[in-house]
């Protein structure tokens, strides 16, 4: 099958299209300025369109990523068996003072493109740290690599305006002596400044590449940091995002802080939630939280593996779809899930929550995994209902994969065996926008023997900021606290016990 090479006006024919009841429909798809203007038997295509030969494919709607982190994509393989609190001093370089060079922010970011590109996600929510600070600098070779990579991208500025330290269970003098020994974080001023202008250079609604707000986490920013980003969100319908009691040390810090309220009521409380607000991990939460979430149209993404990774224990994923809850699927950095695999997420997410017992009736299917990986995603992307879907008015995102794929033989169950059998190496041809940016495993758009090269030359440098004596005291600070927090009593429990 020879892909065409311009231009996003095109004719799929002949699929087999693949539905979420898990039946396949043949049918042709009709693509045109990159958007789906129809599906059916038998479509010709208009002056001047490429025709696709899909005649011995499975079509499956092209995968969203709902959060990474691709500040991470250099840090495979560096940590194990370190806790969230103990790992974000590393992995988050809170004592860098210099950003990486240009070059090394663009080879980093088109390192995860590519991961995720091959692997059948076409969209990515990154959620962008930059240490010690994003600028509209840092910023542009992000944008630069995922549109050389044909790859579509929510850029989220994930940004914070107190030291990581003092959102410990720290004793003041600890938290202020410690927080002396990070980069200072820039002001609420100076972020909410820098937003408007990403905004206003990068943001193309609808389009590519859209640019977002993350404040890291209500532990981590102002009361006013939350406000304003939120108020800008509303005011240019842009995705806000904000990491919500990932850990059992958050919901002690929480309630410590706020006379024994989650961070989820106190969102609530100070009018931050609804349907522009996503909240990440959400892995500590009561049923409190899951109904005010519920109440005000808020979505959760869940990040499983990268949950697991760092033994911030399991979230009540079955309770959340039972309440209703838009849930979203996101791998998070390459710092705790080295793949940004997400149909090894989606595998993953249908089979963890089994191990619950209980009703096997409510168990999470396969088919909920791919939604959550697909269409229930599209929004929190920025993208209405235009993701994740096979149907006139979405986009061309599409991922096509041999229709004889041992995974696929024999077929009874398309949505089943895609989830629970299908891999990355099945992923044959990829189309963002209607146009084709992955083929035969390939990424059309990136010169593989080059980007292997400069990765190599600047993974070294960019984890340089991760060491060093500062970062040695901040640990041990980190680790006590974190022992502390273990040994409180809690009612909650996301943990696998003995």
């Amino acid at each position: 099958m020879t892909p065409p090479t311009t231009g996003n006006d095109l004719l799929v024919a002949g699929g087999h299209l693949l539905r979420l009841d898990g039946s396949l429909e043949r049918a042709d798809v009709w693509i045109e300025d990159g958007a789906i203007v129809a599906v059916g038997v038998g479509l010709k295509p208009g002056p001047g369109a490429q025709t696709l030969d899909a005649s011995s494919m499975l079509i499956a709607p092209g995968l969203i990523n709902a959060h990474m982190h691709s500040g991470e994509n250099f840090n495979p393989g560096v940590y194990e068996n370190l806790p969230l609190d103990l790992w974000f001093v590393r992995s988050h370089q809170v004592t860098r003072d210099e950003p990486p060079s240009r070059e090394a922010i663009y080879v980093r970011t088109l390192l995860g493109a590519m991961l995720m590109l091959r692997s059948g996600t076409t969209t990515a929510v990154d959620f962008l740290y930059e240490a010690p600070q994003i600028t509209l600098e840092t910023l542009e070779p992000v944008v630069a690599a995922y549109r050389d990579a044909g790859m579509r991208a929510t850029i989220l500025l994930g940004v914070a305006d107190l030291p990581y330290m003092s959102s410990l269970p720290l004793t003041d003098d600890a938290a202020a002596g410690a927080a002396a020994l990070e980069a200072p974080p820039p002001t609420c001023e100076q972020i909410m400044t820098l937003a408007r202008a990403a905004v206003d250079r990068f943001h193309e609604p609808g389009g590519m590449i859209g640019i977002g707000l993350g404040p890291s986490a209500p532990q981590r920013c102002s009361p006013e940091l939350m406000e304003q980003t939120m108020a800008l969100a509303r005011e240019r319908k842009l995705v806000w995002q904000t990491h919500v009691l990932e850990t059992r040390t958050q919901v002690l810090t929480a309630r410590e802080r706020h006379d024994g309220h989650s961070f989820v009521e106190v969102l609530d409380e100070r009018g931050l939630l609804g349907e522009r607000a996503t909240l990440v991990h959400t892995v500590w939460l009561t049923d409190r939280d899951i109904e005010i979430m519920r109440s005000t149209g808020t979505a959760a993404v869940h990040c499983l593996l990268s949950n697991l990774r760092l033994g911030d224990g399991v979230a009540r994923l079955p309770a959340l779809l039972r309440a209703g809850v838009r849930v979203a699927l996101g791998t998070d950095g390459r710092g705790c899930m080295e793949t940004l695999d997400m149909l090894e997420l989606a595998r993953m997410t249908a089979l963890m929550h089994k191990v619950r017992g209980g009703d096997y009736t409510q168990w999470p299917t396969a088919t909920q995994a791919l939604r959550m990986a697909t269409r229930d995603a599209s929004p929190c992307a920025g993208h209405g209902e235009h993701l994740g879907r096979i149907e006139p008015g979405a986009r061309g995102d599409l991922i096509l994969m041999p229709r004889d794929a041992p995974a696929f033989t024999p077929l009874h169950h398309g949505a089943r065996q895609l989830v629970y059998g299908a891999s990355a190496g099945d992923v044959h041809t990829v189309l963002v926008d209607g146009r084709v940016v992955v083929a035969e495993g390939r990424a059309l758009g990136i010169d593989h023997q080059w980007l292997m090269a400069r990765v190599e030359r600047y993974a070294a440098e960019a984890l340089a900021g991760e060491r060093g004596a500062d970062a040695d005291v901040l640990e041990q600070l980190v680790g006590e606290a974190y022992a502390w927090a273990d040994e409180q009593p809690l009612e909650l429990d996301a943990y696998l016990r003995r």
